[in-house]
């Protein structure tokens, strides 16, 4: 029974794992729906020399156009 034992062992050990596996899959797939599907931006960054610039141009140092080239020179599209 060493070798017969060992197998129903392991077929129930992966069937466990499987069991377990598919709901867990499920409830990612529809995370991923969700968030594909929301428009959310993905990655929200910080970003030190944005804020630096938001805050010149709210203090009056730099002009509209001035902010606007700063912010694309640092990958920002115009929105």
């Amino acid at each position: 029974m060493g070798f017969v034992g060992g197998l129903i062992g392991l077929i129930v050990f992966v069937s466990v794992v499987v069991a377990l596996l598919i709901p867990i899959a499920i409830v990612w797939l529809i995370v991923v729906v969700i968030r594909s599907l929301s428009g959310a931006e993905r990655h929200v960054r910080y970003d030190p020399a944005a804020d630096a610039l938001r805050f010149r141009f709210a203090q009056g140092e730099i002009t509209q156009a001035e902010f606007e080239a700063g912010m694309r020179a640092l990958g920002y599209e115009k929105r």
